[in-house]
């Protein structure tokens, strides 16, 4: 595999360990604060999936947004100070 595939693949991993970890947290503040007595275990189920689910499209939409920033980066270099790498 090439090196821009391998980076992509750990762009879009690292994107979705965002979001997830984000619907988590997002899970526990609302466990927080929906009293128990008002949520039953098939909600709390459906809730903890949908959280989860709108972490992980976020995830993907963060590995978008940073994929499109770094193709989009050369256009919004001053070319006069880009260094070609040689000596």
């Amino acid at each position: 595999m090439s090196k821009k595939i391998v980076g992509m693949i750990l762009l879009l991993l690292g994107g979705l360990a965002i979001g997830f970890y984000g619907g988590r947290s997002a899970f526990s503040v609302f466990e927080k604060t929906v009293p128990a007595g008002a949520v039953t275990d098939l909600v709390k189920g459906g809730t903890r999936a949908a959280y989860t689910t709108g972490g992980l499209m976020f995830g993907v939409v963060v590995a978008v947004y940073a994929l499109i920033a770094a193709w989009a980066s050369p256009f919004f270099r001053d070319k006069a100070t880009v260094s070609s790498g040689r000596p």
